[in-house]
């Protein structure tokens, strides 16, 4: 390989039809997605060291916005938001039928759409349930789809990570899973805590939809890191697969004599100095110019 060659720009891979990747593609944009999860769970777990006062168990993440460092949440929420785009992006090289992977690629989209949505406008304080602010409108209107959006893409995706990750199956399994019955509980919290229903509390909490929430949180953010994990290393391996090909195509395809590379003119009929020879091209070929 020549200097000017590694230099040169990663050209786009073509890695069948409709699948286009990066042989670049990999470690430190992967990296860049894991700090990103990362930056935002520790966010969240800072909030509630901040905010001893506020119930962690019977409020809601989003409700941290308004007491000391409330910033964080916002800061948290667009982290996840973006990170979750990425890996939506990269998500459409995943192996599988097309309408499956276009299904896991919008739904991913709606979780991360909503994410963003729900960290530009921000919740109510806590314990303001029933008349809810236009701002706190719109922040439960993006964040009920993102919650609900994101178990189908893990679902729908489930078997093209695996196929891509085989190492990773069991855990993406059970994030999967985890990430189902949380959302369906959250729902079922939301649902009572929001129409006044009967109160599914535990101990002295009126409610436990802030720890629900939180349980769910965890297996989403924990289901995106495996994610970016999994298409990051498709998109790796493509390139290097394709890097295979390139290389061998460039080792069987120099200038051959009866089948062996020869100097590096094409003696195979086709032309030597700027004639057209027809049969038998190597006796054809001055003798002055033939190598042993």
């Amino acid at each position: 390989m020549t200097k000017a060659s590694r230099n040169s720009p990663a050209e786009p891979v073509d890695d069948g039809p409709g699948r286009f990747t990066s042989p670049r593609g990999g470690v430190a944009p992967r990296r860049a997605v894991l700090l990103a999860l990362a930056a935002g769970c520790a966010a969240m777990i800072a909030t509630d060291v901040l905010n001893p006062r506020i119930d962690p168990v019977s409020e809601t993440v989003s409700r941290y916005v308004h007491g000391t460092g409330g910033w964080l949440i916002t800061l948290a929420l667009l982290s996840i938001g973006s990170a979750s785009a990425v890996v939506a992006r990269w998500s459409r090289h995943l192996p599988g039928r097309p309408a499956a992977r276009r299904a896991a690629r919008g739904a991913l989209a709606v979780w991360a759409g909503g994410v963003l949505v729900a960290g530009l406008f921000p919740a109510d304080p806590p314990g303001q349930w029933g008349r809810p602010s236009t701002s706190d409108l719109i922040h439960g209107t993006a964040a009920l789809p993102a919650f609900l959006a994101l178990p189908l893409a893990a679902t729908v995706s489930l078997r093209g990570l695996m196929t891509v990750w085989p190492a990773g199956r069991r855990a993406l399994l059970a994030v999967t899973a985890a990430s189902a019955v949380a959302t369906v509980a959250l729902a079922v919290f939301l649902v009572d805590v929001m129409s006044g229903g009967p109160s599914l509390g535990l101990g002295g909490a009126p409610t436990l939809v802030g720890l629900v929430e939180r349980l769910a949180i965890t297996a989403d953010v924990a289901w995106v890191a495996l994610a970016a994990v999994a298409v990051s290393r498709d998109r790796r391996d493509a390139g290097r697969r394709n890097r295979g090909r390139r290389n061998s195509g460039r080792r069987n395809n120099g200038p051959q004599i009866g089948g062996r590379p020869h100097g590096g003119r094409s003696y195979d009929g086709r032309s030597y100095d700027g004639r057209s020879y027809d049969g038998d091209a190597l006796a054809r070929i001055p003798s002055g110019d033939r190598r042993a």
